[in-house]
């Protein structure tokens, strides 16, 4: 099946939270969506049908986690990643953020650290703060254009006997790092030394760049290592189906996975949608060519951004990505940041983009752009940035 990515596809008024909540959300009604982690794309086929098929009975009732989910996804994770998983080690969740709320409560107590990579996905930062957790930031070395991990203050993090856990964001959201084997081996290896429970948050992982590749966190280091570290991973990046709610916990300790699944219990939290089940087992069995086909075009999206800044808006810098449809874009050289940079861009050039702090501190001279998007929406929203870049800068 040939798709079609050019298609722009009208969003409004489809209880859509990018398009017809833009205002609550930025505070600007004007502003072309270009922020939260979903793409203006169709969904694959298979993927479309599978949800009809079952919308068609008249009946919506409890649904069950079938073998048929389990066998789909380990098909997937084998095919992407080479991780021949046990059905025994998967958990099914309504979404990843809720596992990070979950192990939070299950393996910290109330004052006991957690630890996350400033700037980093924004939900990891709410469920360590909402748990009365307190963050230890092991911040993201950011040199001559790229980002490193800051690995001996992680040891000195993870020694601290406060620290009972780290989320990790592998692919990086949102700086777009495919981290490396070695880089991914000394995180567990210091987790593990330190008895620091390590959850990968692993959503990112089939929207690899240029050839880049992704390396499972849990396929590392020794059999302790990987019994040490909960993954997760989820349909809902690669195949455009956030709303329908699903994703897959790889847990292969019986402990961490009986602690996950009684929090789960407790918190009544474990139940699946009843579309989850069909669309999860059609994207992970029938649509390998949608994505062969995502990765080109986005390709194309982040070559063309790359080009149009260097010849129009040389001021900001794009941070390479190596993986996902998030740019992270480079505007110290405005000299603007934080609220006055988001000012700019939201307010004034009309473009919905995540500001750059809200992911931490590191992050006040960096926005972030969506190009998960026909290259005509793309367009439109660099040529609103230009219009008032040229008359400011």
């Amino acid at each position: 099946m040939i798709y079609d990515f050019d298609q722009v596809i009208d969003r409004y008024h489809t209880g859509s939270s990018k398009w017809d909540n833009v205002e609550a959300r930025i505070g600007e009604a004007q502003a072309l969506p270009m922020w939260t982690a979903d793409m203006d794309f169709a969904c694959p086929q298979p993927l479309i049908d599978a949800v009809v098929k079952r919308a068609k009975h008249p009946i919506y009732g409890y649904p069950y986690v079938t073998p048929k989910f389990s066998e789909s996804t380990i098909r997937w994770i084998d095919k992407q990643h080479g991780w021949k998983l046990k059905p025994e080690w998967l958990v099914f969740a309504t979404g990843i953020v809720p596992v990070f709320n979950t192990m939070i409560q299950a393996v910290t107590e109330p004052g006991d650290k957690v630890i996350i990579s400033r700037p980093v996905y924004h939900p990891m930062a709410f469920a360590i703060e909402d748990n009365g957790r307190e963050i230890s930031d092991n911040s993201l070395i950011y040199r001559d254009g790229a980002y490193t991990m800051d690995f001996e203050d992680l040891r000195r993090r993870a020694e601290d006997p406060k620290a009972k856990l780290m989320l990790v964001c592998s692919p990086h959201n949102p700086v777009g790092r495919a981290w490396k084997e070695e880089e991914l081996y000394q995180i567990s290896s210091i987790c593990k030394e330190n008895g620091v429970v390590v959850v990968c948050d692993e959503i990112h992982s089939d929207i690899m760049l240029y050839g880049n590749k992704h390396v499972p966190m849990g396929t590392l280091g020794t059999e302790a290592m990987k019994k040490n570290i909960i993954t997760c991973f989820a349909p809902s990046k690669t195949f455009n189906c956030a709303g329908i709610r699903t994703s897959v916990i790889v847990a292969p300790d019986k402990g961490l996975r009986e602690m996950l699944n009684s929090r789960f219990k407790k918190n009544r939290s474990i139940q699946q949608n009843i579309f989850a089940m069909p669309a999860l087992e059609a994207a992970y069995t029938k649509c390998d060519d949608y994505l062969e086909q995502l990765l080109l075009y986005l390709e194309n999206n982040v070559d063309f951004v790359r080009d149009y800044l260097n010849e129009r808006m040389p001021k900001i810098k794009l941070v390479e990505p190596e993986a996902t449809y998030l740019l992270w874009l480079d505007c110290s050289q405005l000299g603007i940041c934080g609220d006055e940079l988001a000012g700019f861009i939201i307010h004034n050039c009309k473009v919905g983009i995540s500001r750059g702090d809200s992911f931490g501190p590191e992050g006040k001279d960096f926005i972030r752009l969506n190009i998960g998007c026909p290259i005509s929406t793309l367009r439109q929203g660099l040529d609103r940035i230009y219009e008032q870049y040229r008359k400011r800068f």
